[in-house]
């Protein structure tokens, strides 16, 4: 028993949130609405949020085929059982309906809800297709390998990519998780023992744990989205022009012109299926926001710009002077 997608993510956080995520999703009339009305929810969170100006993933969840044997799966590899298999009401764009749902706990405060799919009614909550991407977690470090043997055995998840980034002060551990069909597709990062201070530990102070950091957006067309939240003030984290010109020097071209590529963040990445183009931005009133948001628009790849992450993990390392000492990829066959 698999999971057969991401039904939905439930959020929560300030007031302005609510209208924040609403502009993310379809910042102007000219730019295409990312996925649907069901796959994003806004809701009163479970769990204190870390700070009064942050967003925090609380819920996700996955429609599944059985849920009462998703959820059988997921408490015997050790998920805490919060809601055993009932009916309930789920909004979707259609109007609420009965399902049946149980739901588990993940990692951190983060629950997964399993949500059993109507193959009659056929709601695009369930088709795999919305606009997210991909969720990516935040691990402690040293809880790497326990965190994925968790998501193996309980929920059907296998592991298409792992990669070790080390220099001399920095370092991560990177683990991709995808179901079979690809529809489901988790990023766990995790800060290796020697590494000194990074966003990862950052995040895990900030949230007391684990958690997800950030969500990744599927979007039609990355330049136009992005200039069009950036009319909105939507902030975004500028490219450094060095790891930039290196990103060209390795894929040999971007498709979008230099100076909007660094004033957005747009970066490039291509592998064996094609071309990847990604940026990353957080809410406009979060001064130093530990989650985020990135937008990733694929022209044919598969991948996560793990090649981008390693060019800005050396240029840190030549702007503090000390020589990359590892820098290390590993691609397990993928399925998808």
């Amino acid at each position: 028993m698999t999971l057969a997608s991401v039904a939905s993510v439930s959020v929560s956080g300030p007031g302005w949130s609510g209208d924040f995520l609403r502009t993310l999703q379809a910042p102007a009339s000219g730019v295409r609405r990312v996925g649907g009305d069901a796959w994003l929810r806004v809701e009163p969170g479970r769990a204190a949020a870390p700070r009064a100006d942050e967003i925090v993933v609380d819920d996700v969840m996955f429609g599944v085929d059985d849920v009462d044997v998703a959820h059988r799966r997921a408490v015997r590899a050790g998920a805490a059982d919060l809601a055993p298999p009932h009916w309930g009401v789920l909004p979707t764009p259609h109007g609420e309906r009965p399902v049946r749902m149980a739901r588990v706990g993940g990692i951190g405060h983060v629950t997964h809800t399993f949500v059993e799919r109507d193959p009659v009614a056929r709601d695009a909550a369930f088709d795999g297709r919305q606009g997210l991407d991909h969720l990516a977690l935040c691990l402690p470090c040293g809880t790497m390998g326990a965190t994925v043997a968790r998501y193996e055995a309980g929920f059907g998840l296998h592991v298409t990519q792992t990669e070790h980034i080390q220099t001399r002060s920095l370092g991560m551990i990177n683990t991709v998780l995808q179901n079979a069909s690809g529809s489901v597709k988790l990023v766990l990062s995790a800060p290796t023992p020697t590494s000194q201070t990074t966003q990862l530990h950052r995040f895990v102070d900030v949230h007391g744990g684990a958690g997800i950091q950030h969500l990744a957006l599927r979007v039609p067309a990355l330049l136009a989205h992005s200039l069009a939240l950036k009319r909105h003030e939507v902030n975004f984290a500028g490219s450094m022009p060095e790891v930039f010109d290196a990103m060209l020097a390795r894929i040999g071209h971007c498709p979008v012109p230099r100076d909007a590529a660094l004033a957005l963040g747009i970066m490039a990445d291509r592998d064996a299926d094609g071309l990847l183009l990604q940026s990353f931005l957080a809410p406009s009133r979060t001064a130093e926001p530990v989650f985020f948001f990135e937008l990733i628009e694929r022209q044919g790849a598969r991948g996560f710009g793990a090649a981008n992450i390693r060019a800005l993990f050396e240029a840190v390392e030549r702007v503090q002077g000390a020589p990359v000492v590892a820098a290390e990829s590993q691609r397990q066959p993928a399925t998808v």
